[in-house]
């Protein structure tokens, strides 16, 4: 049992979570080349946004689908006690997105954003669907994964010997990830990320923070991960100065500035004061446009556009203790008993 052995075990778990959002990509891709420039509001409320809508829910779903089973298999290679009496709900990490909108409301974003460009701004047709194109793949990808990374904490909540997670970085990482690598954050921690991030949480007990400051693995030291590059990819990743820099025996993080690239990641909320991020939907009410969008946007999602309900990252903040976070995620519907809704408790 190590540190290693969880590692490899979470990188398993991260290109399963990737190939969901690609799979996702694939099929939305499908349903984008099937807006109709002519017709574009018609063509995007009456097929293309319905497709895109269970696309993502589906690889939403799938992508947590199994945050359980690699929490505990992962907990168990740190020599952890892996029993839980609690289990991860995937759907329930469907339909919204990691900020709280609905799913529909986010994809829609884009389309208006083109809409305007053309009407208003006399932008070309073709360059502002593509724009639109893009954007709403991106997105696919990103609420993909960051399903899959907020089923896998809501998983170590439930599960009592885990009391944090380290950062483990992927191929490919960029220097504002690299710098944070092996960092040990408590159960209830914000994963500051960006988009297109790839990087996880491997759960961990109260010694993850000396067990990853041990490591030599590239996934959670920095310099390991800047030495197992080429020149060029150093180059690539660090720019030439820091690259250079690095070698010369410069710190890295001192390089990257790592106080700035934590403040550049983003945390999954964005409100004002307690920052509470909830599934809070709907568009505005004072035109007769938002309006159509709302109802055609209600008619998609099945239901009201004015429910609100915590989203995990809002949970773990406002959470004063393990029972009440527990309680939360029972109450909103994204953990339960393994015989009875803890919502009951």
């Amino acid at each position: 049992m190590s540190l290693d052995q969880a590692l490899e075990r979470t990188a398993v778990r991260q290109r399963e979570i990737e190939q969901a959002a690609r799979i996702v990509q694939g099929e939305m891709l499908y349903w984008l080349t099937r807006l109709d420039p002519g017709d574009l509001l018609g063509s995007w409320f009456g097929e293309v946004l319905p497709g895109l809508y269970r696309s993502l829910m589906a690889g939403q779903a799938r992508a947590a689908g199994g945050a359980g089973e690699f929490v505990a298999e992962a907990a168990a290679l740190m020599g952890l006690d892996a029993s839980t009496a609690y289990r991860v709900v995937p759907a329930a990490f469907a339909r919204s997105a990691a900020d709280g909108r609905p799913l529909t409301t986010m994809l829609t974003t884009p389309v208006l954003r083109a809409r305007l460009a053309v009407e208003q701004r006399g932008q070309s047709p073709v360059w502002a669907l593509g724009q639109a194109r893009n954007s709403i793949l991106l997105m696919g990808s990103s609420e993909t994964i960051d399903a899959g990374r907020r089923a896998a904490q809501t998983a170590m909540a439930g599960t009592r010997s885990v009391t944090g997670y380290i950062r483990c970085i992927n191929a490919g990482a960029c220097k504002r990830c690299a710098v944070l690598a092996g960092r040990w954050y408590r159960w209830n921690a914000d994963f500051l990320r960006h988009k297109r991030c790839q990087c996880y949480g491997t759960p961990a007990g109260g010694d993850g923070r000396d067990r990853a400051r041990r490591s030599r693995n590239w996934r959670t030291d920095p310099a390991a991960y800047f030495n197992r590059l080429s020149a060029s990819d150093q180059v690539r990743v660090f720019g030439r100065g820091g690259a250079e820099a690095i070698r010369a025996g410069a710190d890295i993080g001192q390089v990257v500035n790592a106080r700035r690239t934590a403040a550049s990641l983003r945390r999954a909320t964005t409100a004002d004061g307690q920052r509470i991020v909830t599934t809070v939907e709907g568009t505005s009410r004072h035109s007769s446009h938002f309006a159509r969008v709302r109802r055609e946007l209600e008619q998609i999602e099945g239901r009201p556009m004015s429910r609100t309900r915590l989203t995990p990252e809002s949970i773990f903040r406002l959470s004063a203790d393990r029972q009440e976070l527990v309680r939360l995620l029972g109450r909103h519907g994204y953990l339960v008993r393994s015989s009875a809704d803890i919502a009951r408790l």
